[in-house]
């Protein structure tokens, strides 16, 4: 991407005991020119504990939707492989709920979807467990919180959000891929390169095939866009900013943009375009 500089890659997960494992490259780089990989972490500092910043709903909130969702905004970027049957409940009495949720690294939060609507006048406690981790590893400080639901679901319903089409992505690559002809031509004349850097071509006819299940050169085990999981996709964790401005923690190379960062609703447009399966339309 650009600043313009290199590319170089909610996610469903289980949310409660007897629950279910849901489905929930690169953008790196400097002024100067494409970026390069590096073990580098710009804040490795002491391990502070990841802890709940705020939710939704807020704790002690009564007479909710029983097609509630619940949102945990966390202090740190949550590690989506931390979270599991035995890390993150949502309960009421002895009875856990299934669900899935997604890791949103944007918002830094967990937003959980029940898979079934909620039961009508109960109260439902969120638990946070210390096995929650951060990408750094630093473990989850305990957490519990919880909320009564009213006498049925919203109504009007909920509206479905729209999901970015790949045609709607293209033009941010446009705008911020080309610099120093890493990823796209510059002056972007609507051709391709013939040799992008680490072989990521972003132009309108390559980037699709150079993204969807493409192995990320730079962190191994890791696909530089894997369809409905943002939070596994190297691309995503290359453009959200992390501390000091470089990436998100454990993310080898610059940020991409490597000046400012793309504007949130850029990211946002990305991340649902990858969350909502990366569809080629």
């Amino acid at each position: 991407m650009s600043g313009r500089g290199r590319l170089g890659a909610t996610t469903p997960a289980v949310f409660a005991a007897g629950g279910f494992l849901a489905a929930g490259a690169l953008l790196a780089g400097s002024p100067a020119g494409c970026s390069y990989p590096s073990a580098d972490q710009p804040l490795p500092g002491a391990c502070a504990p990841l802890s709940v910043v705020s939710s939704m709903p807020d704790d002690g909130a009564g007479d909710l939707p029983t097609d509630t969702s619940i949102n945990l905004a966390v202090s740190d970027f949550p590690d989506p492989d931390s979270v599991r049957l035995d890390t993150v409940l949502l309960s009421s009495g002895v009875y856990t709920r299934l669900g899935g949720f997604f890791v949103d690294f944007i918002t830094r939060s967990l937003r959980f979807t029940p898979r079934n609507q909620l039961q009508p006048n109960l109260t439902y406690v969120v638990t946070l467990m210390p096995g929650v981790t951060s990408l750094t590893g630093c473990s989850a400080k305990f957490d519990q919180r919880s909320f009564g639901t009213g006498d049925g679901p919203a109504d009007p319903p909920l509206p479905t959000p729209d999901v970015p089409t790949f045609g709607a992505i293209l033009p941010i690559f446009a705008a911020h891929c080309g610099g120093g002809n890493c990823h796209r031509p510059d002056p972007d004349d609507g051709t391709c390169l013939d040799a992008p850097a680490q072989g990521l071509s972003l132009c309108d006819r390559d980037a699709f095939s150079a993204l969807v299940y493409a192995d990320a050169t730079e962190l191994a085990g890791m696909k530089r866009v894997q369809p409905g999981d943002a939070s596994r996709s190297y691309l995503i964790r290359k453009i959200v900013p992390g501390p000091n401005g470089g990436p998100v923690p454990t993310t080898p190379g610059h940020r991409d943009p490597p000046d400012a960062p793309l504007a949130e609703t850029d990211l946002r447009a990305i991340s649902d375009w990858i969350s909502g399966g990366a569809l080629q339309n």
